[in-house]
């Protein structure tokens, strides 16, 4: 299961020699290109941040794969600029807040009790740590307990402790800082599904959401996911949470639950849960089919960075889908050749010119969203996860145990920078 990443944009696609589907290797230096130009395709001073075994993240030199902040347990903040990690110390976590971008540490400090970092604010000042949970557990996997300790600090210390009873693991804080998010696991000794609430920090109180409309979700009426294949882009833009949720079949939304079961609501397989972090409301956006058909592992989400929309890629189908992040509808939908035989991952990122660029399997596939005919190229392994460089010039590729750099104007594919263990690459930064 996936947990929230940060969706950088690529310009472009991959141009010359992807139709092809081959690859031109270099380990650095001028090179070649495929369209017989020759460029410099040095990477230029960029970091890394991958998710490791047992979910650890890392921060790693681009070029020569060195450390530049240590892995751990750790947390991305929503707008892509800090990392802030938990470390269990005798009886208690150190917390570090991390610049991404040079790996200093902005603040430093001790908590009480076992923690481990949940969730950032969107510019990773404030970060929400929660129980320590069982081994092999994680935040969409947890074990049963019945009461949860939630600890927010900043660069001062902590700043808010509260003990409630209940399974709950930190979502995202909303605009103000003053309350928390929380998926409220039930049930809470044993779980098998979660319901989405608002811890007030100041108060600590555990409360419910509320609609669009801005009114209290009555009780019974607050929606309970199960979460398969949970992934999550934040809008900046638009101040909202877009979570994609798979295998749903019967699933009922809050509004149904309200005001009664619409006649033509499709047999939900897929949605878009929609949080917005303002206001404090949740709507969830119905996928049509096939999303939710296929492997939860074959789907991915992305985020256009001028919050424009939000895509949907069922991988194994060849379908995206295209979601108006203030209307909350889906406006349509494009097709593109699913690779052959069963798709056991998939990754999207979004470019600045109408362009999605699709990791399925092992294909790399460039979509141009308005319809034009889409290109690929196969990698050596399946894809774990993509990410564009600051500039749009490189699109970095998650391999085994490896980043492959593709340069977006010449196709020339150099690396791979080691990285053992890797699970997937969450994103790129410019170094500083």
């Amino acid at each position: 299961m996936t947990t929230r990443r940060t969706v950088l944009r690529l310009a472009g696609g991959i141009a010359a020699g992807a139709a092809g589907g081959g690859m031109v290797v270099a380990s650095g230096g001028c090179r070649r290109g495929t369209d017989g130009s020759t460029r410099d395709v040095v990477p230029a001073n960029e970091a890394l941040v991958v998710e490791l075994a047992a979910g650890e993240l890392a921060v790693l030199d681009a070029v020569t794969g060195q450390t530049v902040v240590n892995r751990s347990a750790a947390v991305v903040s929503g707008d892509g600029s800090r990392l802030v990690r938990s470390e269990l110390t005798g009886g208690g976590t150190r917390i570090t807040n991390h610049r991404i971008s040079d790996g200093s540490a902005l603040s430093s400090g001790l908590l009480t009790d076992q923690l481990t970092a949940r969730a950032t604010s969107p510019d990773g000042e404030l970060v929400a740590l929660a129980t320590l949970g069982e081994p092999g557990t994680s935040p969409y996997r947890p074990g049963g307990r019945e009461r949860t300790t939630i600890v927010v600090a900043g660069s001062a210390g902590q700043q808010h402790r509260v003990e409630l009873p209940g399974n709950l693991e930190p979502e995202a804080f909303d605009v103000t800082g003053q309350a928390l998010f929380v998926l409220d696991y039930l049930p809470p000794t044993a779980p098998d599904r979660y319901r989405v609430r608002v811890v007030d920090l100041v108060a600590g109180e555990l409360q419910p959401l509320v609609t669009r409309v801005k009114s209290a979700v009555p009780p019974g009426a607050e929606e309970e996911m199960r979460g398969e294949g949970r992934q999550a882009v934040y809008d900046s833009v638009t101040r909202q949470l877009f979570t994609l949720y798979t295998h749903q079949p019967d699933h009922e939304h809050t509004r149904d639950l309200i005001a009664g079961a619409r006649e033509d609501a499709p047999h939900v397989h897929a949605f878009v849960h929609t949080l917005n972090l303002t206001e404090r409301w949740a709507f969830c956006v119905d996928l049509p089919a096939p999303f939710g058909e296929g492997p939860a592992a074959a789907h991915a989400i992305a985020l256009d960075p001028n919050g424009g929309a939000v895509y949907v890629v069922d991988a194994t189908s060849g379908t995206i889908a295209t979601i108006d992040p203030s209307g909350l509808t889906v406006k349509g939908t494009v097709r593109f050749t699913p690779p052959a035989g069963p798709v056991t991952s998939a990754a999207a990122t979004t470019g600045s010119t109408g362009v999605l660029l699709v990791g399925a399997g092992r294909d790399l596939v460039t979509v141009p969203l308005t319809g034009a005919e889409p290109t690929r190229r196969t990698m050596p392994t399946a894809v774990r996860g993509i990410a564009a460089s600051p500039d749009r010039r490189r699109c970095f590729v998650g391999q085994d145990d490896g980043v492959l750099r593709v340069d977006l104007g010449t196709g020339v594919t150099t690396g791979p920078v080691a990285v053992p263990g890797l699970q997937t690459l969450r994103q790129v930064v410019a170094r500083s």
